[in-house]
């Protein structure tokens, strides 16, 4: 476990931030420069680090005040470090426990999210895996996207093939078809979620929810 190990090379680990399918996030110090970032530490397979190697050079150019800057990709101890931004504060998740928002909060947050996925989608950049989860807030409450393209690199280890959380995938990506669009209709669902505190399409199964979406 990284975390128990305190040291990643120039990195001191502060503390563990989250998980998921992709892998694990931490909060670290760089010792060289005494700044914080969050580096995650991905669960994917050696031959597989190419892949994101590529994929890591087109998201460093992505330059918006709300979109979480990711910095490099580095190989510490044969494990492979994605260096990003940290974000001090919580995530749309947290605030939407909180449920219904302010309307002039929402539509505030959500301009300037989409300010972001507009500059990202004509950079030809699609997100693939919108959720309250990926909309990380400042203690102001400034909007910052995370994880911008990381699911397509991720794409084999996602439940049944698909890319995204179903709750938020659009009809054609449960046919594996991505556009623009398929990251607004997530969106939409997610302002919506703000709203009555719930995701508009719920089921007990994938097919259950997929069936609502269609």
């Amino acid at each position: 476990d990284v975390y128990k190990r305190q040291k990643l090379g120039k990195y001191e680990i502060l503390k563990w931030l989250g998980g998921g399918t992709f892998g694990d996030v931490y909060l670290a110090r760089d010792t060289l420069i005494d700044k914080l970032f969050a580096i995650k530490i991905p669960r994917i397979k050696e031959e597989e680090w190419e892949i994101l190697k590529r994929e890591a050079k087109i998201l460093s150019e992505l330059l918006h005040e709300n979109i979480v800057r990711f910095y490099s990709v580095d190989i510490i101890d044969e494990n492979l470090i994605m260096t990003m931004e940290y974000v001090e504060g919580s995530s749309l998740r947290n605030l939407i426990k909180s449920a219904p928002l302010n309307e002039e909060l929402v539509i505030e947050i959500f301009k300037k999210v989409l300010s972001a996925l507009d500059y990202a989608h004509r950079k030809g950049v699609l997100h693939r895996d919108l959720k309250p989860e990926n909309i990380l807030l400042t203690r102001e409450l400034e909007p910052k996207i995370s994880d911008f393209g990381l699911a397509m690199i991720f794409q084999e280890k996602v439940t049944g093939g698909i890319v995204g959380t179903p709750l938020y995938l659009a009809p054609e990506g449960w046919r594996g078809n991505y556009t623009e669009r398929t990251d607004i209709f997530a969106i939409g669902s997610i302002m919506y979620e703000c709203f009555v505190g719930f995701p508009p399409f719920q089921g007990r199964t994938l097919d259950e929810i997929r069936e609502k979406i269609r």
